[in-house]
């Protein structure tokens, strides 16, 4: 079951949008189940003849200059962040944050113009490495140096670039990837994040992307800081759908579980995914928890998605599931679509790494291993002839044998979040 729809409200190529819902089964056991549902969504190729103009770009670069950016941590990411004004154009505009216990704005939102390159040129040269990490307020601080330039018809974002961890205001990372989500809520700015080496908190820069609808990306060296950089910029570049959101309607004795790693409205239970470009596509997979059957026999799940194209918010027509109550026989005779179990067991897979993680890095290893063993036995249930699958199930193994006597190392922890980030959202790796 699928729909699109065309956004033809704006000048320049059409956006279309494909929402294709699919449950793994039908049937529900009368007594209460879960069953999972596979939301594909498919951006449109971009037209042959592309419009002569791309969208605006808002841009904020937070870079972090405490004392541990001392050397070629700092002068790479301020090559890249003059790389990065050097592919915008007189459409765009930028605003330079900096900051370590003190925050400073090198350069106000403005159009980016030769002589705005060559402000920030000579102001970035004058900056050095110094004190503690603000992290959250130099964030802030470039959120709103846009604020005021989101209502155009072009992408907003944040770089935030760091190696530490916040240590000066607001350091809670739940609060801060709270407070990510409602600024992409109510101003329509994103938030990517960028940590470098092996001190900053994966914990804190990850989650903050998710609930941001931007990306996180771990730079194992310096010499990374300027691929990422330019690699996110040209996705920007050629976004097709801003703000993409998947709203999911449910009855009242139904609940479900956000198994991708995306962000959730604890509110009104839209998920969000963010900006895409043409040609991308994404899973969300969700686990819905269905009641017994009282009175009725059929149960509902519907989902839409909402997005912006130009200056218009499009909205999919609501796409019904239908589930119907059966006997259990019935129900052990219906066989699991096996392509939705495919990518119900890869976010499966990813949500355990997240899980362990967060577990090793409280060196809590009981419950670490404790995930990684109740996923690994779930997806082995059905991986049978899913040569990735069975890889999943393979690696999470060695994983929970890495985790046996002593909590995993950083490096270790960073590039597994990284990876399953970048997985479950079908991202490249710029490295």
């Amino acid at each position: 079951m699928e729909h699109n729809i065309n956004a033809n409200k704006q000048p320049g190529p059409a956006v279309s949008l494909t929402l294709n819902a699919r449950p793994e089964r039908k049937y529900l056991r009368k007594g209460g189940c879960e069953r999972y549902i596979d939301f594909h969504i498919q951006v449109g190729r971009a037209p042959e003849k592309q419009a002569s103009t791309r969208p605006a770009l808002n841009l904020a670069i937070v870079l972090d200059r405490s004392g541990s950016m001392q050397g070629e941590k700092l002068s790479i990411a301020k090559s890249a962040t003059l790389a990065v004004l050097d592919h915008l154009t007189l459409h765009d505009r930028v605003a330079i944050v900096v900051f370590d216990d003190q925050i400073d704005v090198i350069q106000p939102t403005a159009q980016v113009t030769p002589e705005l390159k060559s402000r920030v040129k000579e102001a970035l040269r004058t900056i050095e490495a110094r004190a503690s990490t603000a992290l959250h307020e130099g964030w802030l601080t470039g959120c709103k140096a846009i604020a005021g330039e989101t209502k155009e018809s072009g992408p907003a974002r944040c770089f935030l670039l760091t190696d530490g961890i916040a240590n000066v205001g607001v350091t809670d990372p739940e609060q801060i990837a709270g407070e990510a989500a409602g600024i992409r809520e109510n101003t329509g700015i994103s938030t990517s994040t960028f940590g470098i080496g092996q001190d900053y908190n994966e914990l804190l820069l990850g989650p903050m992307a998710v609930a941001g609808g931007g990306q996180f990306h771990h730079l194992r060296n310096p010499q990374e800081i300027f691929n990422t950089f330019v690699g996110e910029l040209g996705e920007l570049l050629s976004v097709a759908a801003r703000q993409v959101c998947l709203e999911v309607e449910v009855g009242n004795t139904i609940s479900f579980d956000l198994i991708s790693a995306y962000w959730i409205n604890s509110t009104n239970k839209s998920i969000a995914i963010g900006d895409l470009q043409y040609d991308e596509e994404q899973h969300i997979i969700l686990k819905v928890r269905f009641p017994e059957q009282v009175s009725t026999e059929k149960q509902t799940v519907r989902a839409r998605l909402v997005w912006l194209a130009g200056e218009s918010e499009q909205k999919t027509i609501w796409q019904d599931l239908t589930f119907s109550y059966a006997s259990d026989a019935t129900c052990d005779d219906e066989l699991r679509n096996r392509d939705v179990m495919h990518w119900v067991g890869l976010h499966e897979a990813d949500l355990a790494r997240r899980e362990s993680i967060q577990y090793n890095n409280r060196n809590d290893l009981t419950n670490a291993r404790a995930v990684l063993t109740a996923k690994t036995q779930l997806i082995a249930g059905f991986a049978e002839g899913d040569n990735d699958l069975l890889a999943d199930v393979s690696s999470l193994e060695n994983l929970k044998q890495e985790m046996a006597n002593a909590p995993l190392p950083s490096e270790v922890t960073k590039e597994e979040y990284y990876g399953q980030q970048r997985r479950s959202k079908m991202k490249k790796d710029y490295r």
